[in-house]
């Protein structure tokens, strides 16, 4: 009798629908608790159901997302005169790079959607993808783990509306599915799954959110920062959305969010701000995140080319937030406005058909790194470099450490004259401080739409990909479906060595087949004998040998200089700090500790030159 009223209680409490807690601030901020919470069943169950019957038309998702996609409200100046980009690079690179390790056919849509707006991230073990309606979870050798599974199986009142997002949380070392929901006119509501364990294959904590009941929450950007998971989206009506990481990681059924009203940028009516996505270290717990966007003079109205940055601050404890403007940077000069009319922009062969430029955003993600001098931000976006031929702009911000000002390290402008377009790029850093860049191709002539990448490194000249451009796909057919594409890709930096990207978009097949494609890729070193540069090849290791006391080794270091060790949990709350002087490229100590609570944390070891975190579990 014990054990049936035990299983009983257990199914109550992870199937529940809440009356909603709300908690109204004066400053506009607001409170609201999940709506349902529940714990699935395993991936293995669920990758053997059938997609629910009750999933939406491919055309009921393109209905939703063409009313979320309008022309744009400031039409090109006229008066103003198109620009020559000062740091366009017209040339490829020429660095031998390492090739694709893995490069593989992703997962499709088994509704047959489109875009397919692919998403996905690489964990310890394992490689999750999603694109619109169903998600996979395949090993790190590219073989499957799990058959593509339909979203609708797995959240609870999915209608397979769309715009999936995986990210992999390393400081916590869980998973997160996320999908919207458009019950009746909006996209008002946000799915997020949160894996039990760091199985992807296992079971998964089920949040359902509601913003604003009139909102519509289109094209959701997410970012793991240390006090929650932050969303933007091209919203009707702009904001911040930050969902309570500790609880839910702890399948809190109680878990909530809080909705920070942000400003109504200048835009294109498609817009979509974004904040920073950490990678290499959390930040310390309670450090402020950050927003960006960027502005272009093309798109008149005394507007100029900028990047502009806005500070958000959350408070659990009262459930408050604020959103204050931070700070503009003045870019060289640039032009993402194309002619043509709405995502009519990028030309391919054999078709007067063209294809979604995705301006005036930038691409998913920010990537957030941590350095023992300063801390970097990425981000990138397409612009026009004359006669509809896309290119990438990119850009590498630094933050002080002491002022906490934002400036632009190094730009470029990548767009070999060719004729090929370039653009829904995706950017990342990895460890050693050099840039991986992804990103669809297409032409007029020739080039259907595919996948290549470059890349730099730390020791190049600012603003250079040097790395030649490597076809990762190519096209092999034209898209005349519609003009969408993307709307998404995604570039990550493997957690578990810290130098391998990982890429994932949507190309064109034989056969006018629009499906996906996983790859990965690496950047070379900076040549040999540089010290205080490179990683690649550096062995970490942290182990709990009891009495509070964790015992560091390193080898194979880059440097005999001074690095900064730091540990830390998976809230970014800092434990111990220290100067370490390696000697013979070796580094062996043992940190004596105030007694710690079991659980996951991390050490790291790093200069302003490279870095190397490791996971430890105390027990």
């Amino acid at each position: 009798m014990k054990k049936a009223i035990s299983l009983y209680c257990f199914l109550i409490l992870t199937n529940t629908v809440f009356a909603q807690k709300e908690v109204r601030n004066a400053d506009g901020s607001y409170f609201k608790q999940c709506s349902h919470f529940e714990i699935s069943k395993p991936l293995w169950q669920l990758a053997k159901e059938h997609p629910a019957i009750f999933r939406k038309s491919k055309e009921h998702k393109e209905a939703r997302d063409g009313a979320n996609r309008h022309p744009w409200k400031n039409v090109a100046n006229s008066n103003l005169t198109f620009q020559v980009d000062p740091v366009m690079q017209t040339e490829q690179g020429t660095a031998k790079g390492t090739g694709t390790a893995i490069n593989v056919e992703g997962t499709n849509s088994v509704a047959g959607y489109d875009p397919l707006d692919p998403s996905g991230m690489a964990g310890t073990n394992y490689y999750v993808q999603a694109v619109n309606s169903n998600y996979q979870v395949f090993h790190k050798n590219g073989t499957a783990a799990t058959a593509p599974i339909d979203l609708a199986t797995l959240f609870p009142g999915s209608l397979d509306d769309g715009d999936p997002v995986v990210m992999y949380d390393k400081f916590a070392d869980r998973w997160v599915i996320t999908e919207f929901l458009c019950p009746i006119n909006n996209c008002s509501k946000l799915l997020f799954a949160i894996s039990t364990t760091n199985d992807p294959t296992g079971s998964y904590y089920l949040y359902t959110f509601e913003p604003d009941v009139n909102d519509n929450a289109d094209y959701p950007k997410y970012s793991i920062w240390s006090d929650g998971y932050y969303e933007t989206c091209n919203c009707d009506f702009q904001k911040v959305t930050v969902y309570d990481r500790t609880k839910m990681l702890a399948g809190n059924p109680n878990a909530g969010f809080i909705v920070i009203p942000a400003i109504d940028a200048p835009n294109n009516s498609f817009w979509c701000p974004q904040t920073l996505f950490a990678d290499g270290q959390l930040p310390t717990f309670g450090d402020p995140q950050f927003m960006f966007y960027f502005t272009d003079d093309a798109w008149g109205g005394g507007l100029q080319d900028q990047i502009h940055i806005y500070k958000i601050t959350t408070n659990w404890t009262a459930n408050t937030g604020a959103f204050i403007p931070y700070d503009s940077l003045t870019t060289l000069p640039f032009n993402s406005y194309f002619t043509g009319g709405n995502m009519k922009n990028i030309a391919q062969p054999g078709t007067n058909k063209k294809l979604d430029a995705l301006e005036g955003i930038i691409s998913y993600r920010i990537p957030y790194l941590r350095w023992t001098d300063h801390n970097t931000a990425l981000f990138s976006h397409a612009i026009n470099t004359g006669s509809q031929v896309a290119g990438v702009r990119w850009y590498e911000l630094r933050q002080n450490l002491t002022s906490k000002k934002w400036s632009i390290y190094q730009q470029g402008t990548y767009a070999p004259s060719d004729g090929v377009s370039r653009w829904n790029p995706g950017i990342g850093m990895d460890n050693n401080g050099s840039i991986g860049l992804a990103y669809s191709v297409s032409s007029s002539s020739s080039v259907y739409p595919g996948i290549r990448y470059t890349g730099r490194n730390k020791c190049d000249t600012l603003g250079k990909m040097t790395l030649a451009e490597t076809t990762a796909i190519a096209g092999a057919s034209n898209w005349t479906s519609d003009n969408r594409w993307g709307d998404y890709s995604q570039t990550t930096l493997d957690p578990s060595d810290g130098v391998t990207f990982w890429h994932t978009n949507q190309y064109m097949a034989t056969g006018q087949n629009l499906t996906t494609r996983i790859f990965t890729f690496q950047v070379p070193t900076c040549p040999s004998g540089i010290e205080n540069m490179q990683g690649n090849n550096t062995n970490l290791t942290a182990t709990a040998i009891g009495n509070n006391t964790i015992a560091v080794n390193a080898t194979n270091l880059p440097s005999n200089s001074k690095l900064e060790l730091t540990f830390f949990d998976n809230q970014g709350k800092l434990i111990e700090q220290r100067p370490v002087f390696p000697t013979n490229f070796i580094l062996s100590i043992n940190l004596q500790l105030q007694e710690m609570a079991a659980g996951m944390y991390y050490i790291r070891i790093g200069n302003s030159d490279f870095m190397k975190v490791v996971k430890i579990m105390v027990p």
